[in-house]
């Protein structure tokens, strides 16, 4: 009786347990299971039931506390009591059901293939002798077709064959016709069943699996009250389809109450808890999203505290350690893109460095590290123009390829990401073949996606893209209508509503005008502003890409202009920029766009006689300042703001203007700057290419018209400076023209020679220093800088490996 007793005692608790989720419950009923098992010998007939009851009381403590270490302890048990209930007994298959299903959660947290084994065989017995209208039979029925899904990849992405899913969803509905409300079983089926249509809603974009993903998890909520231990799970696996939903849709319902859940779910997770990482990883990353949506600097702040906090809490060794730097790095990538601190750039790519070197090959997330570390490379390229980041990225994207064969779900992705970095590659160094190469890779990820494929529109929209490039640079009609056509496909895959609407809009626009610029149609070039129009309509007040919106806009309003000398164009193109201006932060990157194309607008009121009207009377000036602003954009980047400059100085040489002389120094300071910060002699050689090789001379010239010799004098040694810095880089690659023959051995004496000139320190003029002397000082300069650039063509055209080739100009 004392046996039967605790017994009862056991099951009545850990009912209750089920009903209330009070742990306290749970541990007094393995209590009791545990006494009752002491009180039954091996002999005693009670004994199998003690054993059964203890093993599953155990399992379920298991799950809630997440110990699976502990799951040995449950399956021993089970097994113990499956001895004792041989073939014929009634309580067999039930036995054998509880030990499967211990068996597959061993299997699933540990990988051990046995278990899986022994699962199976025991679950097909269980079908054999049960009924099909009983619990068991649906229940072992359920069990083998979810764990096969399982490992068949259905539930975490990878390829299965379809039937499987929508066998096993099946399942789960017509198990749920057996289990009412009030069924303890309800809450976890209906869990599993969301979770598997939110899966298959991912593979083939059906919306109603979606809304019913969201239906069934909302009922698992509802049947999980506060106060149960799974409500956390609960709340944050609708969080994540709600998500989901607003990725596809754009509803911004949908996003505050993901965020909503997941601030609960982290509320039930104190300072202490295990899962507290978990639940700052997911919040942040739903605040991260709605910064990205709405642009509040709030959301973008709290989310980087709130990974830096996750992080913590997974030190070296912590199996999520990667993870958690993985989406640190990528939001301190967002945080550069929106306030360009170089910082957040660098610390980005040394965390994704870090979460790589905790994923060694093999590893399921390697390639998604790989292909995150080389985008923030990339990043990092357009900022500074390092060529060793460029070709670091292509690298990493061609290893991430080259592990997706023809037929991996995440092929389309790769090709995408190395066709970008190769468009990259183009415009920096002009190599046709990297364009071609890219419009092949675009091609290929577009036949990938076919009509239906959820991402058919970004990979219809990115060929319209490369193939818009292609026409800048080669003009192929064909070309250019092939990417207007694309434009409209993927517009129509985002019809209102759709969260990349606005993108697709601005793109189209885009191209249309590009087509105006060849073929003179007014109709393209009005199509593209009502397009650029209905785009920053889906942009209002507070939106993040407002700013860019308007620029776009004004842009083509003053394209319009120059076409019809409507001033009204004009007028409105001159206040949509000085709006975008005023939108962005003080450290946006984008301000140096908006300033250069400020300057373009005023220089267009300069020369058509519009700027006699209040503040724009001089309109040059006006020209000048925001060509200044744009070249001290300090998180334009370096190479931008060169490039900014020189249309500084240009405009201002041509104008006669007071800012020139100002504009040369700033030039001189930034390539300087430029210099010193990049390794790569290529990064180097490339941009020296687009400067006047004068420049230096050209801008000691400019100080002597002003009258100011001893400024002449210090941009003739900066220039002097440069050039000194960059032949100590350029030595090594001349030693091997010893072997090149006599000619090639004169040319490197000569070389030497003339180098050692320039490095002769400079004549000291003293105040008072007579003009003409200043002027043949610069004079007998420029003589050797071109003597200087002679010798390195020469070198070139006996020399053709890359690093003579990569030879720097001075200036």
């Amino acid at each position: 009786m004392p046996a039967l007793l605790r017994t009862d005692a056991g099951r009545i608790l850990l009912a209750r347990y089920l009903r209330t989720q009070d742990t306290k419950d749970l541990d007094q009923s393995i209590t009791h299971f545990e006494c009752a098992s002491d009180l039954c010998p091996m002999d005693h007939p009670c004994r199998p039931a003690a054993l059964f009851n203890l093993a599953a009381a155990k399992f379920v403590s298991c799950q809630v506390g997440g110990t699976y270490l502990n799951l040995d302890i449950s399956i021993s048990l089970f097994q113990d009591a499956l001895d004792l209930r041989p073939t014929g007994h009634p309580d067999r298959p039930l036995t054998q059901l509880h030990l499967a299903i211990a068996l597959l959660s061993r299997c699933a947290k540990r990988g051990f293939e046995t278990d899986a084994d022994a699962a199976e065989e025991l679950l097909s017995e269980v079908v054999d002798v049960c009924h099909a209208n009983s619990h068991i039979y649906r229940a072992a029925l359920l069990a083998i077709e979810t764990f096969a899904l399982h490992l068949a990849g259905g539930m975490d992405g990878h390829d299965h064959d379809p039937h499987d899913l929508d066998e096993v969803i099946s399942l789960h509905h017509d198990a749920l016709r057996y289990y009412d409300a009030m069924h303890g079983c309800r809450g976890q089926l209906v869990c599993n069943l969301g979770g598997m249509l939110q899966t298959r809603f991912e593979r083939r974009c059906n919306s109603q699996d979606l809304d019913e993903a969201i239906t069934r998890l909302r009922e698992a909520l509802d049947l999980c009250p506060v106060g149960r231990a799974n409500r956390s799970m609960s709340l944050n696996n609708l969080a994540n389809v709600l998500s989901t939903r607003f990725e596809h849709r754009g509803n911004d319902q949908d996003l505050d109450d993901a965020i909503m859940l997941h601030g609960d779910a982290l509320a039930l997770h104190p300072v202490g808890h295990p899962y507290r990482s978990s639940s700052l990883n997911n919040l942040a990353n739903a605040l991260s999203a709605r910064f990205k949506h709405r642009g509040n600097d709030q959301d973008l702040d709290d989310a980087i505290m709130l990974h830096r906090n996750a992080l913590a809490l997974r030190p070296v060794g912590h199996p999520d350690r990667s993870m958690s730097l993985n989406n640190f790095a990528t939001v301190l990538s967002t945080c550069f893109k929106h306030r360009g601190n170089d910082q957040d750039l660098d610390d980005a790519a040394m965390l994704h460095r870090d979460a790589l070197a905790l994923r060694p090959f093999g590893h399921p997330h390697r390639f998604s590290s790989l292909n995150n570390l080389a985008n923030v490379l990339s990043t990092r390229f357009g900022h500074r123009g390092n060529d060793q980041d460029l070709d670091d990225a292509i690298m990493l994207h061609m290893d991430v390829l080259a592990s997706r064969p023809v037929g991996h779900p995440d092929r389309s992705s790769s090709l995408h990401n190395l066709a970008d970095v190769l468009s990259t590659r183009f415009e920096h160094r002009g190599n046709y073949q990297d364009l071609d190469d890219a419009i092949v890779l675009h091609r290929n990820a577009v036949a990938l996606r076919p009509v239906g494929h959820p991402d058919r529109s970004m990979s219809l929209n990115n060929l319209a893209t490369v193939l818009s490039t292609r026409v800048e640079n080669r003009g192929n009609d064909q070309d250019l209508d092939d990417a207007i056509m694309l434009h409209r496909n993927a517009l129509a895959l985002r019809p209102v509503g759709h969260p990349d609407r606005s993108m697709s809009l601005n793109n189209l626009a885009t191209v249309l005008s590009t087509r105006f610029k060849h073929r003179g149609n007014d109709q393209d070039l009005d199509d593209a502003i009502m397009l650029h129009r209905d785009a920053l309509a889906l942009h209002p007040v507070g939106h993040p890409d407002r700013s860019p919106s308007l620029n776009n806009l004004a842009s083509t309003l003053s394209t319009r202009f120059k076409h019809r000398g409507n001033g009204e164009d004009l007028h409105e193109s001159r206040d949509n920029l000085q709006c975008a201006l005023t939108l962005l932060t003080q450290h946006s990157p984008r301000q140096l766009q908006v300033h250069q194309l400020l300057a373009t607008v005023y220089m267009l009121f300069h020369q058509s006689g519009l700027d006699g009207t209040g503040e724009d009377n001089d309109s040059l000036d006006s020209a000048m300042h925001h060509h200044k602003a744009a070249a001290n954009v300090v998180s334009g980047g370096l190479l931008p703001r060169l490039r900014a400059n020189l249309c500084w100085i240009e405009l201002a040489h041509e104008h006669s203007h007071g800012t020139e002389l100002e504009a040369y120094a700033t030039s001189m300071q930034l390539l300087d700057a430029y210099m010193s910060v990049t390794a790569s002699v290529s990064s180097r050689h490339n941009v020296m290419k687009h400067f006047p090789r004068m420049l230096a001379v050209d801008a000691a010239s400019c100080a002597l018209r002003s009258g100011d010799v001893c400024r002449a004098v210090e941009l003739l040694e900066q220039g002097r400076t440069v050039i000194w810095t960059q032949m100590t880089r350029l030595r090594t690659p001349l030693d091997g023209l010893q072997d090149r023959g006599d000619h090639a051995v004169a040319l490197m004496k000569k070389f030497r020679y003339l180098s050692s000139l320039l490095d002769a320190p400079p004549t000291n003029h003293p105040e008072g220093t007579p003009r003409v002397k200043v002027e043949a000082e610069g004079s007998r300069y420029r003589r050797l800088v071109e003597d200087w650039n002679r010798a390195v063509e020469d070198i070139r055209k006996i020399e053709h490996q890359e690093n003579v080739r990569c030879l720097c100009e001075p200036m």
